[in-house]
């Protein structure tokens, strides 16, 4: 069994809505299977709580954007394989190829 060296990759994403005041918060998700349904949502929980560490101090609808926005951010910034097996996660859909038949 392989034992990956970068057990915590981190997300670094920016979630401060002034660039003055931006920090980076980190959402690790090199420990998780991102094409899991499981995967999936430990990495949705870890998203939320950052952000919701991240966007504090303003109005609760600046507060909802800003939790908006490091959501996609945080999204943008998986490599392209880890986010298609996120999203095959999320979307619960099995994708096959099935031949048509004419006749």
């Amino acid at each position: 069994m392989h034992k990956f060296a970068f057990a915590f990759i981190a997300a670094t994403v920016i979630a401060s809505a002034s660039a003055a005041a931006a920090q980076d918060y980190p959402v690790a998700y090199g420990d998780l299977d991102l094409g899991t349904v499981e995967g999936a949502a430990t990495f949705d929980t870890r998203v939320r709580q950052t952000a919701d560490r991240a966007c504090r101090g303003g109005t609760p609808i600046s507060d909802a954007q800003c939790r908006q926005r490091f959501r996609a951010e945080a999204m943008r910034q998986l490599p392209t394989a880890r986010r298609d097996d996120y999203a095959r996660a999320r979307g619960n859909r099995v994708l096959a190829m099935v031949p048509i038949i004419y006749g």
